[in-house]
């Protein structure tokens, strides 16, 4: 009959001097916090300390650890890394934010605007009408962030006072 430990009891199993090694660099040199935090919480519990009290060492919930433990004892040092997340495929491709770029160089008047300055409402639905994309004006914002458009505000001087 297996045995049943309860996971806050649970230790990871002794290392090799390879996976030790990894896991110090990867505590060391991770790329992500995340990364470092994996490593950090299977070095503490290869030291002796139970899942809970690892995990309250380093921060990690006993969901979280119970995952990176069992991630570990599965695939090795290299479960603990992050996968890069692809994301949302844009609803602009590269053509369109090129255009996008051309147009923030312009006066938002040459495009039928009663205004001098874009902003995101304004540049939201010109490419509405352009492209028949609706995007939120914070997406909007990045994008022209990403393009390179940093948007400048009228700084105001107040008129000097009779002395």
């Amino acid at each position: 009959m297996v045995e049943v430990i309860p996971m806050h009891q649970r230790f990871v199993r002794p290392l090799t001097a390879e996976e030790q090694t990894a896991l110090q660099q990867l505590y060391q040199q991770g790329r992500t916090h995340l990364e470092r935090r994996r490593a950090h919480f299977v070095l503490l519990s290869a030291a002796g300390h139970d899942l809970q009290a690892a995990a309250g060492l380093v921060g990690m919930s006993r969901k979280a650890a119970g995952r990176a433990l069992r991630l570990f004892e599965a695939e090795g040092v290299t479960a603990l890394r992050c996968v890069p997340r692809p994301g949302r495929v844009s609803a602009l491709g590269p053509a369109a934010r090129e255009q996008v770029q051309r147009v923030l160089r312009q006066s938002p008047r040459e495009h039928g605007y009663a205004t001098n300055n874009w902003t995101g409402p304004i540049l939201r639905d010109y490419l509405r009408q352009a492209y028949a994309v609706t995007l939120s004006v914070d997406q909007v914002q990045r994008i022209m962030h990403q393009v390179g458009f940093r948007r400048v505000r009228a700084r105001r001087k107040l008129a000097k006072g009779d002395a």
